[in-house]
């Protein structure tokens, strides 16, 4: 992995390099090696740990020149490097001793701001132009690893991590209100704002241009342009394009100088996943032994999870492995750690508080034991369910599409989903005016009214299951897919997960020309006569077990309620400590949080008839918990060493 760091003297001043060591240095905790670049007013840092899973990226040291003195910092993966290659008109055996960001420096010279357009992968980077004068920074579309910018009439400076703008001020990090209201109560807001102000995020899709006068940001990638519907396609046309597609796609993750590993769970999309890279391996190496990890309860569980849903998916990848005897399939139940395991890493290396603590041991423990096992890269099936594994659209989408034959004819087959999503939307109507104000988000009233909590929230509601303004079932996963709201944290989560456990992710899934495949085809190859995830099915018909086509969903972290519990003694001090301290008092509702954890459930809730703050009690505290100890690391200048 690697991490970036560029500043830009707007004033003409020369970058002196012992205050560009001090971008670098704060920039060690993702890399060792580092490589510094003066030249001029710009200057440019890269850190790296001087490894690399690809035989096609061997580490280089960049910054890349790409022609007329301009100067190249890339991070991230390149996706189907041959295609781009010979758009080039490169040679094989000259593109194959080229490191992504070498051969992304081949296509900004070709095709300048365009060539992120050109190039698929996941990646961010950033381009000095000095005769111009120009500073250029851009991400992937769809998903890329962060980068943050902050910018004034002074300096301009791009980094993968807030940090380094905090080391190059010389200033104090200070907490963004309307950023951290909205984490507390789910996620809403600007998509650019970061839990720091003055620090601003690029979003995937954009490019951040700044000149010695100007700057501005322009969104050069939108998924709904790009998506062609295919309203005439036939079922046998739709199945092999997209076969031919996943193969590609899981064709290029698989590339490397080991085999990667897997998270599999019980449902379609990661057995997807891991059945057609057992088949890619087995066709190149003839050694197709691939290793999966999947979370399960610890011993201890009381066996409770959602209706329709189950909290233990050894089951489905138990089959699975028997399907496939070159699958050495691992269960992972982190026994006897707590709902708050290497939280306080996960807060000083990301420099914001995640969202959903409960799931942290279980994804800390899959990752360590793939490292152990000698996986430096693991696959995963994220966001699989609204492309590849979609399951079709929600009948009130068919009602608010006008389509009435599409709707008579999946209600006569699956009358029941029909009433309970008519049941479900009048009790949830029904509901409201018992819930507390804030259900989901133990926030300080007065903090949540100075915040601006309400006007904010009624007036952002883009990522729900169906976003406000869709007019059909494709609109609406292409606004859940391209909004920028749904993947801005995740992005320095997963830089943090890698820098502490030293495995990276790659989603095949998220391939884009996959993901324009699949938002393109109709309706009826998802959903047909009550048969859900229809594509998915037909395309691993006979490749797949049965366990694994049947089963429900899974619930992950269903042990939750027993690793906070195991924790509910340090949770309790923790908040009475913090009525000592005004920053975290002042934000945080610690009445209603010690309320929560002194009528604690004896068993896991599953709504309020279990517990009558039950969104706090499933939610809240966790959410509570990452943002105070985020509040005091901010507080501390940073003080807990990554």
């Amino acid at each position: 992995m690697s991490a970036l760091a560029a500043v830009f003297l707007r004033d003409g001043a020369r970058v002196e390099p012992a205050r560009l060591a001090g971008l670098s240095e704060a920039l060690r905790p993702f890399g060792r090696a580092s490589a510094e670049r003066s030249d001029g007013a710009a200057g440019l840092v890269r850190r790296s740990s001087g490894a690399s899973a690809s035989p096609e990226d061997p580490p280089g040291r960049q910054p890349d020149g790409i022609g007329g003195g301009r100067l190249l910092l890339f991070d991230g993966r390149l996706h189907h490097r041959g295609e781009l290659a010979g758009a080039l008109g490169l040679p094989p055996r000259e593109a194959g001793g080229l490191a992504d960001g070498a051969l992304f420096a081949r296509a900004w010279a070709r095709w300048d701001e365009a060539a992120p357009l050109h190039a698929d992968g996941h990646f961010s980077f950033v381009v000095w132009d000095p005769a111009r004068r120009v500073l250029t920074a851009g991400c992937s579309p769809l998903r890329s690893p962060p980068l943050h910018f902050s910018v004034d009439r002074r300096r301009a400076i791009v980094a993968t991590a807030p940090r380094a703008v905090f080391a190059w001020d010389g200033a104090s990090p200070r907490i963004d209100d309307a950023r951290l209201a909205g984490a507390l109560m789910g996620g809403y807001g600007d998509p650019r704002l970061t839990y720091h102000r003055g620090v601003s995020s690029l979003c995937p899709g954009e490019l951040l241009t700044v000149t010695v006068r100007n700057d501005r940001i322009r969104r050069y990638y939108d998924l709904g342009e790009r998506v062609r519907p295919m309203r005439r396609t036939t079922a046998a046309d739709a199945l092999d394009g997209t076969r031919c597609l996943l193969e590609r796609a899981v064709a290029d993750a698989v590339r490397g100088a080991e085999p990667p590993a897997v998270m599999l769970s019980g449902g379609l999309d990661s057995p997807t996943l891991a059945a057609t890279a057992l088949e890619r391996l087995a066709a190149t190496s003839g050694t197709p032994r691939l290793i999966s990890f999947t979370g399960v309860p610890e011993p201890g569980w009381d066996g409770r999870a959602p209706r329709r849903m189950t909290g233990d998916e050894r089951g489905p990848v138990t089959a699975l492995a028997r399907m496939y005897p070159a699958l050495d399939a691992r269960f992972v139940d982190a026994a006897g750690l707590g709902a708050d395991h290497l939280l306080e890493r996960v807060v000083a290396l990301a420099e914001l508080p995640p969202r959903n603590v409960g799931n942290l041991p279980w994804i800390h423990e899959c990752r360590r034991l793939a490292r152990a096992a000698g996986r430096r890269t693991m696959l995963s099936g994220d966001s699989g369910n609204i492309t590849l594994g979609w399951e079709g659209p929600p009948l009130r989408a068919l009602l608010h599409a006008r389509r009435p034959r599409a709707l008579l004819r999946e209600a006569v087959h699956s009358p029941g989903r029909l009433f309970r999503a008519v049941g479900k939307r009048v009790a949830r109507r029904a509901d409201l005016s018992r819930l507390p104000r804030y259900p989901y988000g133990a926030i300080h009233p007065d903090y949540a009214r100075q915040a601006g909590v309400d006007e904010r929230a009624s007036g952002d509601r883009r990522g729900g299951p169906w976003p406000r303004g869709a007019a059909s079932s494709t609109e609406a996963r292409i606004l859940a897919l391209s909004n920028p709201l749904r993947d801005r944290d995740g992005r320095s989560i997963r830089m943090a997960m890698q820098v502490i456990h030293g495995v990276g992710i790659r989603s095949p899934l998220l391939d884009r020309r996959l993901v324009e495949w699949c938002l393109g085809l109709p309706d009826e190859e998802y959903l047909y006569r009550g048969r859900r995830r229809a594509l998915v099915g037909r395309l691993m018909r006979g490749r797949l077990p049965p366990e694994v086509t049947r089963a429900p969903p899974g619930r992950q972290a269903a042990d939750w309620h027993l690793k906070t519990s195991r924790i509910l003694p340090r949770i309790r001090e923790e908040i009475r400590q913090w009525r000592g301290d005004p920053a975290v008092a002042c934000r945080l509702d610690l009445d209603r949080l010690l309320r929560a954890v002194d009528t604690w459930p004896a068993r896991t809730p599953l709504s309020r008839r279990d517990h009558p703050d039950y969104g706090i009690v499933a939610f809240g505290l966790g959410r509570a918990l990452a943002a105070g100890r985020f509040i005091r690391h901010v507080e501390r200048g940073y003080g807990v060493a990554p």
